[in-house]
């Protein structure tokens, strides 16, 4: 993953941990089999981005389209 990938998941991460400890707190009864799928599904979320960013550097080694020749 390139840099601007990192601070583009730290920009979002960060919020969305607080929002999470956040949602804990206000939860009165206490269930957290909701957050579990929560959690799990934003797990295979990040594990499927990363995953497919890397092929994607693998394989795509420019990152700026090829200009074209019409004329």
């Amino acid at each position: 993953m390139g840099t601007t990938s990192y601070v583009f998941f730290g920009l979002l991460l960060i919020p969305l941990i607080v929002f999470l400890i956040w949602m804990i707190k206000q939860d009165k009864k206490k269930n957290y089999l909701g957050l579990f799928f929560l959690l799990f599904g934003i797990v295979i979320a990040l594990y499927t981005i990363i995953k497919l960013d890397k092929n994607f550097m693998e394989n795509n080694g420019q990152v700026a389209p090829k200009s074209s020749s019409f004329k």
